[in-house]
């Protein structure tokens, strides 16, 4: 196992924790099934979409990020993941990239002790674990080369001094790396897409696949706030905040979602990936945000972004 800089398992490297989120993501991480009915992205057919979308194949998300950091960083590079959970994209990550020492923090406590009992049992010994609150970071000067988000960006509601605190943690030259949410802030649909949604979700779905809801609605942000406090808290921020924060942004590639999320978030556990079907209602679903985005009807609500400290 790696050498554990900083904290003990369950302790906070900077003492100060959320306990509202923290107590959601402990509980969150605690149920593999979790993702079933809400995230429309662990439907292989639309991960293949997205894929697609951002890469022109049927790329795996963990594929991309080593790719990345294979062609940005070096041998010894040191590499931070930001709200990690129990750790399974970063140990995967960990086995790609054996000759990187990867970093992985997250707000979870019991879980990122767990996942670090985990990783030492599986004999990963270039993945460090630690508790912290990406909100209110403390990181050390120049001392990552990269520092990436899969997922997890999109629920820091302090920005500005995250942003700030990436920028010293990372050396001349380093890069942030990411695949996030970067669409309305608590899923606040604009008018497009609650139209363009209810539409598509009428004339495209059958009954029998809208089990959750066959309306695109706006949902009340302080309900959002109440099941999970950190959720897209900001997310619609993300790239702006990251460019005034003295980060040049390099590439952004969109990855959809404006259509499919609000249409499929909740409903998504309906779609067989073995029904040629379901599957069919799935690819007429592509193509319609695919056609509302080439429009500019909608934008993208997912993206795939590259930063480089200045």
């Amino acid at each position: 196992m790696a050498d554990v800089v900083g904290a003990e398992p369950g302790e906070a490297r900077d003492g100060r924790v959320t306990g509202s989120a923290e107590r959601f993501w402990t509980a969150r991480h605690g149920d593999p099934s979790a993702d079933a009915h809400d995230n429309f992205l662990a439907h292989p057919l639309v991960s293949a979409y997205v894929s697609i979308r951002a890469f022109g194949s049927v790329t795996p998300h963990i594929d991309a990020f080593a790719v990345a950091l294979r062609e940005r960083t070096k041998p010894g590079s040191r590499v931070l993941s930001v709200g990690c959970g129990p750790a399974g994209k970063e140990r995967v990550l960990a086995r790609m990239l054996p000759d990187r020492r990867i970093e992985a923090m997250d707000v979870a406590g019991e879980v990122i002790a767990r996942a670090k009992a985990e990783v030492e049992a599986e004999g990963i010994r270039n993945l460090e674990l630690w508790r912290g609150d990406f909100n209110r970071l403390e990181l050390d000067i120049a001392r990552y080369d990269a520092v990436i988000g899969m997922g997890a960006f999109h629920h820091v509601e302090a920005l500005e001094a995250f942003w700030e605190q990436v920028h010293r943690s990372l050396v001349p030259g380093g890069w942030v790396l990411a695949q996030e949410y970067v669409g309305p802030a608590r899923f606040q649909w604009t008018d497009a897409q609650l139209a363009l949604g209810t539409r598509a979700l009428e004339t495209l779905v059958p009954a029998r696949l809208r089990p959750h809801h066959s309306k695109v609605e706006r949902m009340p942000p302080e309900a959002i706030a109440e099941e999970d406090p950190s959720e897209c808290v900001r997310s619609d921020e993300l790239l702006p905040t990251l460019g005034a924060a003295g980060f040049e942004i390099a590439a952004v590639v969109g990855a959809g979602g404006s259509l499919l999320q609000p249409v499929l978030m909740h409903q998504i556990a309906a779609y067989d990936p073995k029904s040629w079907e379901d599957n069919h209602v799935l690819s007429a679903l592509f193509r319609e945000e695919d056609r509302a985005i080439r429009a500019g009807e909608l934008r993208d609500d997912f993206a795939m972004f590259v930063a480089r400290r200045r």
